[in-house]
């Protein structure tokens, strides 16, 4: 099996495998809670992602 998917542990918490998505831009919560900005960014990532293959 790849490493890329396999578990990982760190500080006590275990992962099913290495695939993450990096921190959210945090100045676009509001009182640090998620809003809609935070929903379709990772979509829109994606995407691009996908168009430059």
């Amino acid at each position: 099996m790849r490493p890329l998917f396999t578990p990982i542990a760190l500080r006590g918490v275990t992962l099913a495998n290495r695939i993450v998505v990096s921190p959210m831009c945090q100045y676009s919560a509001a009182r640090g809670e998620a809003n809609d900005w935070h929903l379709i960014h990772p979509n829109r990532a994606i995407k691009c992602r996908l168009r430059k293959r």
